[in-house]
Order: structure tokens, then C-alpha cells, then sequence
């Protein structure tokens, strides 16, 4: 039987969930899993918190379920060991399965003057009911804002007066296969999935302030698989797209360009690494061990230029390749004038001017702002996606998309429709 609709016309906050809350961030270099508590006031505070090296992740995707069900079972324990309880629901972050965004209008006509909370739910049922495209499935569903009667920009059209009512849906989808995996991965460690949340929008829930969310903002997660750029506009998510390139592409560049070890491409573009140097620039000289040889004699001398001059070509590829995605979908323009890059491959030295320049933007690191109980190890721009996680799960999302154990959306929501309207009414 359907919930009965609720007669209230005022909006209230969003409704807070309260009790335990964990969230699990999914990389191709790390696992970090988050355990917090919330009592519905001060909002999440972290109890506990597990970190472990990635295995079986490459450029956002799944390629070996054991090695990664090992190494996120790991990272579980660990956080489970510090909080000192079991936790039996994840919020999963995704920054592959090749995501996209769209915005579909929806429009119901003939209404009986007063627009009631039927007429709304109508109009958002128009989406869910709408069909996906092959191996696709919903991971966010978003309204943006609704029209009456032609007029657009309205928040809350309940109760006001119209014929027709149209509503903005902000719709981001993935690979149902993508997520069919991690869904695996996540009940292989005896847990159930609460909910997909997408990086580059868990990483703008957790670094951007309000102020950059209601003006316009670009968020640019780059990991060590996937670089995803999310934009806000009006306090909404309204563009998201991801490359399967990151850091560890960068880190495979200088490996192969110099003919060294993996492990020490990772700690000399760390040490040494910047997109701005050049050689020339400088006359520091870094020595490095050639692949294959042990000898110490047998070592490298490179100038630290050529360090920047493999790196740049890379970054300069990545980011250009984002910017054309943005400007096809014609999005270019609409992020405002400031950038915040969060993720791990984000601390490249250098990285910040490069793309003020190449963007014309004002650029800044991003970090997990607000949360209670953050460790200063995870205070930095690799944990805002990990962090945002918790403030995705720590309140109600009716209008998301939940998934059963074969990875594609519910179709019985309009109890759920229902129950959003409780949440946001």
C-alpha cells in the first residue's frame, strides 16, 4: 500500500540519519573506509577509520574481484578494530564505470490550477520511468528546479498556481557491469550496499563551501585511476564526467621515459615531481636505478627538468581532454571562476598554476572541511571523497537510486517518491 502523501506545504531540512554510518572509498592505489556516529545535530563524527594499498582496481574498474574483496576487507577491519564495532552497510564511492550526466526536462500538462504534491510526484516519476540505455543504470537522480506554466528558476512549485508543470532532472548514470562488481566486492565482506555515490560529487560535498556551491564552482578529482570533474551551480550537482587517466598514468610515464622501477617513478614524482619545470630551469641533479639493475653503479643522473617534462605532457593531455568533454556538453562556461582540485594525484607540485592557466580560473587544494574526528593523516585533498561519502550517507536521499544485489535500480519507487516528499516537505 502507498504511503499517504503529507499535507504540509513547508520545506524543512533535509532529515537527518542517525546511529553509525560507513563509508568506503574504492581507489586503484588505496581503500579507505570511514566509520562515523550521528546523533542528527552536530552531524557525522568519525569513530573509526582503515586504510590499505588498492589491488585488483585499474582506471575505475574492476579486474580482480578476489584481490580487491581482500584488500577492502582489510581496510573494514581496520576501521572496524578502531571504532570498536561491526558495521553491516557501506556508502560506496565510484569514480570509474565510465560515468555521464544529463538533464532531462519533464513536463505534465492539464493540471487543475493548484499544483498538489500529486502533481509532483507525477512529474518525478516521469524520469524513473524513463528507460536507460543498455548496460546502463542510474547512480544519481537530481531535481534541479521546476517550471510553471513556462516560467523557470522555481524551488518549491507546491501550491502555486499553473496548467502545466515541468521539472529539471539532473540524471548521472554508470555501467551497470561496473557496478554490478563492486557491488560484489562490497557482499563479499558480509555487507550490504547502501548507496553509489560519485566521487567527484562526494569530493564538492566535502570540500566545496556554500558560497562556491550557489555561485558556480568546478570540482576536479584526480586520482590514481580516474580524473572525474564535477560542477555546481545554485547548490546543485549539475555536470559530471571522468577519464580513465590519473596519477598512476603519470607515475607509468616517467617509469617508461627513464627506465626505472614503478616504485621509484611513484617516489621521485612525489619528491621531485612538477608540472613547471623545465629543463634548464634548474641544475639539480637526482640519481635513480634503471630497471633490471642492482648495482649501484649502474645508476641514473638526470637533470630535475626532465623530470617536469615528462610529467607536463601528461597533466597538459588529461586536463585538455576534460575541458573539450565540458565544452561539447556546453558546460564550459557555467562553472564559474573558481576550480578546487581534491584526490591524490591533485598535490603535484605546480598543478594549481597550470591550471589556472589553462582554465583562466582561480585554482585551490581542496581539503575535507567540517568533520569531527578526522585524523590529520586524512586532512588532506586525497580523503575529500572518502569524507564527502559520509555527508552523502548521513542524510535521507529518497530520490536516489538504491541497488539490489544485481546492480540495477528498484522499479516499485513511488513509496519512495512518497517518502522524499516527507523528507523535503
Amino acid at each position: 500500500m502507498n504511503k499517504p502523501l503529507p499535507k504540509a506545504v513547508i520545506r524543512k531540512p533535509l532529515r537527518q540519519r542517525t546511529g553509525v554510518i560507513a563509508a568506503l572509498d574504492i581507489g586503484c592505489s588505496k581503500i579507505a573506509c570511514f566509520i562515523a556516529s550521528n546523533d542528527g545535530n552536530t552531524g557525522p563524527v568519525i569513530q573509526g577509520l582503515g586504510l590499505y594499498a588498492s589491488s585488483g582496481m585499474r582506471n575505475g574498474d574492476v579486474v580482480d574481484l578476489e584481490a580487491l574483496s581482500v584488500a577492502v576487507g582489510k581496510a573494514v577491519e581496520q576501521a572496524e578494530q578502531m571504532a570498536g564495532l561491526a558495521i553491516e552497510r557501506v556508502c560506496v564511492s565510484l569514480s570509474g564505470g565510465r560515468q555521464k550526466s544529463i538533464i532531462r526536462l519533464h513536463q505534465i500538462d492539464g493540471l487543475d490550477d493548484r499544483i498538489s504534491e500529486r502533481d509532483m510526484v507525477r512529474v518525478l516519476r516521469m524520469d524513473i520511468d524513463q528507460p536507460e540505455a543498455e548496460n546502463r543504470s542510474v547512480i544519481h537522480r537530481m531535481p534541479l528546479q521546476y517550471m510553471v506554466d513556462g516560467v523557470r528558476g522555481i524551488r518549491d512549485p507546491l501550491g502555486m498556481h499553473g496548467n502545466s508543470l515541468g521539472v529539471d532532472m539532473a540524471v548521472i548514470t554508470a555501467s551497470t557491469s561496473t557496478l554490478r562488481n563492486l557491488t560484489t566486492v562490497v557482499e563479499r565482506n558480509h555487507l550490504s550496499l547502501d548507496s553509489f555515490c560519485s566521487s567527484a560529487y562526494a569530493a564538492g560535498l566535502s570540500a566545496l563551501v556554500d558560497d562556491e556551491k550557489d555561485l558556480g564552482a568546478m570540482v576536479i578529482e584526480m586520482g590514481a585511476g580516474v580524473t572525474s570533474v564535477g560542477i555546481f551551480m545554485e547548490g546543485h550537482l549539475v555536470y559530471l564526467d571522468s577519464i580513465p587517466v590519473g596519477g598512476l598514468n603519470v607515475t607509468s610515464d616517467i617509469a617508461r621515459g627513464l627506465s626505472t622501477p614503478m616504485e621509484e617513478a611513484e617516489r621521485i614524482k612525489t619528491l621531485h615531481g612538477s608540472v613547471l619545470t623545465a629543463i634548464g630551469d634548474t641544475d639539480e641533479m637526482i640519481v635513480l636505478p634503471r630497471i633490471g639493475e642492482s648495482n649501484e653503479d649502474a645508476a641514473q643522473q638526470i637533470e630535475l627538468g626532465l623530470l617536469g617534462e615528462i610529467i607536463r605532457p601528461r597533466v597538459e593531455e588529461t586536463f585538455e581532454m576534460l575541458l573539450a568533454r565540458m565544452e561539447k556538453a556546453g558546460f564550459s562556461a557555467a562553472a564559474g571562476q573558481r576550480i578546487v582540485l581534491t584526490g591524490g594525484a591533485s598535490q603535484i607540485p605546480g598543478l594549481s598554476e597550470f591550471l589556472a592557466t589553462l582554465f583562466d580560473r582561480s585554482v585551490r587544494i581542496g581539503k575535507p572541511i567540517g568533520l569531527v574526528g578526522m585524523a590529520d593523516a586524512t586532512r588532506g585533498p586525497a580523503f575529500a571523497a572518502t569524507a564527502g561519502l559520509l555527508r552523502f550517507s548521513s542524510v535521507e536521499h529518497e530520490m536516489e537510486p538504491r541497488l539490489n544485489k544485481r546492480g540495477a535500480s528498484r522499479q516499485n519507487l513511488f513509496w519512495r517518491i512518497g517518502e522524499w516528499f516527507n523528507t523535503h516537505l
